[in-house]
């Protein structure tokens, strides 16, 4: 059991598990650190009001536990009970739940013979199969009456927040532990709706909101939002060779992928977050932009913004950190703890892109102020003006919120990867002193509860990845089933469609799992 303790009161021995604000505002990693002097203290004095330690994993006298004594009673045999095996008794086989799709309706199949064999959390396979280089198949045509016939069946919520009425059912979500089963079955859903759609209060009156509606399904945008995504990274790579150069920026080949990128994501955003999440381990250290580009437009778009601010949006993600290109790279690689002052040369990049950007011509005005407050935090604890509140743009609160939340969930070498779903528990932990609470509820709202690409466990047993979002009912998406109850992996897996689940004891997500549990990777299913 993790304990809440002020900062003024740490002492070295202490294992610091979690902190009142994300990593990325502090010289430490996120995942946790033994406290060993008096340097880490003070600098935790000045990061951190609170945070949270380990006793389990703390060391000192203190946190000793006293042996127990080994109490003994005579012994009667006559008292103690009779074990009977029988040894003709099988255990009983693990009751399988069928797809309520059929067996040959698969988003993607194994890309190689698989040991099927179950595996248990976190364990590794001696091999890893080759990267699949076929697309995902279209699922059988029944799937596509999703799209054509969900407005009949269940009422448009338009720009209404679609958990609005879920504010205390959300925040009971992200108090639980990654690990604890939680039956996201029984949190209630409004099905009325409203007769006006409500404009959350912090978007500007100026903003004329657009509703936007799926035009293409998953299957068939997959393809254009892959190759938006390769132009996109392609795009970051040169920008840095050319900075390094001593070349300026061209905005119109960066106002081409983002236009591209913003097409895609209006025609439907889960296909761009998909490609995303299974290509972000590929991604170097200045291509984070994509990952931020990403989830500002698909956070954009749920709010409503036109198409022009959309575009905005994109543009801010994908430069938001251009200034690190200015950063020695080994610093920004660094594995250990970064020391006073690399830190404040790490907090330079803010200020390095603002000058390589204001040095570009008609970048939009909106674009540069979130860029200069990615890193300010409502409670005046960011950088590098101490802004608080409404001092930071809408943009600038809207740009940390996306920018926090792709950084905690980016693979690196020295943590262990958070889930989308944990990163999530994270931003709604920090909202209110970090970032403005209704803006964190509705961009969780905007990528889900379970973001496409997160892996979960369903109330059958079986483990599964989220591939597509229903647009009425976040909490029962379609997801691809990797393995049996047992947690032996499919052969062939398939898609399960959780708002039509139609059985007798309908399939809900049970928990959300860490990325690779069990072994698995969904990468290994699906390759761009």
């Amino acid at each position: 059991m993790h304990q809440k303790i002020a900062t003024k009161n740490l002492k070295t021995g202490m294992f610091v598990a979690d902190l009142d604000r994300p990593w990325i505002d502090t010289p430490f990693l996120l995942q946790g650190f033994l406290l060993e002097d008096n340097e880490q203290l003070q600098q935790l004095r000045q990061h951190c009001e609170w945070v949270m330690i380990d006793p389990q994993r703390s060391i000192g006298s203190e946190y000793e536990k006293p042996a127990k004594k080994a109490a003994f009673a005579p012994r009667d045999p006559s008292s103690e009970p009779r074990v009977i095996i029988n040894r003709s008794q099988t255990p009983a086989k693990p009751v399988v739940l069928e797809s309520t799709k059929a067996a040959s309706t698969a988003w993607a199949r194994p890309v190689a013979a698989r040991n099927t064999a179950p595996v248990t959390p976190g364990e590794s396979r001696n091999s890893s199969p080759a990267r699949s280089s076929g697309k995902l198949a279209p699922p059988a045509a029944s799937r596509n009456a999703r799209s054509t016939n969900s407005a009949n069946e269940t009422p448009k919520r338009g720009l209404r927040s679609l958990w609005g009425d879920l504010r205390e059912g959300v925040s009971s979500m992200f108090g639980r532990k990654e690990t604890d089963e939680q039956n996201f079955d029984n949190v209630p859903e409004s099905v009325e709706a409203p007769d006006v759609y409500l404009r959350p209060a912090f978007i500007p009156e100026t903003v004329q909101l657009t509703i936007y509606e799926d035009t293409a399904t998953v299957e068939s945008e997959i393809t254009a939002a892959a190759e938006s995504f390769k132009r996109t990274n392609d795009l970051l790579n040169n920008i840095a060779e050319d900075i390094r150069g001593g070349e300026g920026l061209k905005l119109e080949n960066i106002e081409s992928v983002i236009v591209d990128m913003v097409d895609s994501m209006i025609r439907n955003p889960d296909a761009l977050m998909w490609v995303a999440r299974m290509r972000e381990q590929d991604l170097n250290i200045y291509s984070h932009g994509i990952s931020v580009a990403v989830n500002l437009v698909a956070f954009g778009r749920h709010l409503g913004y036109p198409k022009e601010q959309l575009t905005q949006l994109g543009t801010l993600g994908l430069l938001l950190d251009v200034g690190k290109i200015k950063i020695p790279r080994e610093l920004l690689e660094k594995i250990q703890r970064l020391t006073a002052d690399e830190f404040e040369q790490i907090k330079e990049h803010v200020d390095l892109g603002l000058d390589i950007l204001r040095e570009t011509p008609n970048l939009h005005p909106d674009v540069l102020e979130g860029i200069a407050q990615h890193h300010e935090r409502m409670n005046g604890s960011g950088y590098p003006n101490n802004l608080i509140g409404n001092k930071i743009s809408t943009f600038g609160r809207m740009s940390a919120i996306a920018d926090t939340y792709a950084a905690v969930t980016k693979p690196r070498p020295y943590a262990e990867v958070i889930s989308p779903h944990q990163a999530l528990q994270m931003l709604s932990s920090w909202s209110g002193s970090q970032f403005q609470a209704d803006m964190v509820e509705q961009f969780i709202q905007s990528i889900g509860v379970f973001p496409v690409g997160s892996m979960v466990e369903l109330s059958t047993g079986e483990v599964a990845v989220v591939v597509t979002h229903s647009k009425y009912k976040r909490l029962r998406p379609v997801v691809l089933v990797l393995t049996e109850a047992d947690k032996t992996i499919r052969t062939n897996p398939s898609t399960r469609d959780l708002l039509y689940d139609t059985s007798d004891t309908p399939v809900y997500i049970k928990r959300g799992l860490p990325s690779k549990s069990y072994g698995l990777d969904p990468r290994d299913y699906y390759a761009a």
